[in-house]
């Protein structure tokens, strides 16, 4: 999966919050054994995180939010990064106005249309830091949430206070067993 939004929406800091969940979850594997996460620094514009939960394994493209043109992952590494993703978060803060009308420079920057087509992807947008005021309502998010909608879900979170992290993480367990053809 990978996780892009605007610089200071608080990217990072919900993926150590999901990393911190899944650790304090200390769940265990099919076979006994308990799977730890593994992160790896690759660039400044980019870390990858990987961690196991409910029997899945996720790896996860933390994307830079700060774009210098030429220099951020998706100029770069565009088709190495985004060939294998089955599962993006946007996310956005709902603390600024202004990063929830980025989301739409976010998904043309993506350029996933074939993945919309073939219905092989999942797609969860994130509104984060609701422990803040409030500069983006319910309602113009809920106008791009739903079966006939770009975003299959929503999640509103607060990273620092772990709100919202549990939801999203059994999202994507579903979202994840959905396009692996698992049953629960």
């Amino acid at each position: 999966m990978t996780i892009v939004g605007d610089g200071a929406v608080g990217k990072t800091t919900l993926v150590q919050a999901l990393l911190k969940k899944t650790k304090d979850s200390n769940h265990i594997n099919s076979k006994g054994t308990f799977l730890e996460e593994n992160k790896i620094s690759r660039t400044p514009f980019m870390e990858i995180e990987s961690w196991s939960y409910k029997d899945l394994v996720f790896q996860c493209y933390d994307l830079a939010g700060q774009r210098t043109p030429g220099m951020h992952p998706l100029d770069l590494l565009k088709h190495q990064v985004l060939k294998y993703i089955d599962i993006y978060i946007f996310v956005f803060s709902l603390d600024r106005y202004e990063s929830f009308e980025n989301l739409n420079n976010w998904l043309r920057l993506m350029n996933i249309e074939y993945n919309l087509k073939e219905n092989n992807s999942g797609f969860v947008l994130v509104g984060n830091k609701v422990d803040l005021e409030r500069n983006v309502s319910r309602e113009l998010v809920q106008t791009l949430v739903g079966e006939d909608r770009f975003f299959h879900t929503y999640v509103e979170t607060s990273s620092i206070y772990g709100v919202g992290i549990e939801e999203i993480l059994e999202k994507i367990v579903i979202m994840g067993r959905k396009l692996l053809n698992l049953s629960d």
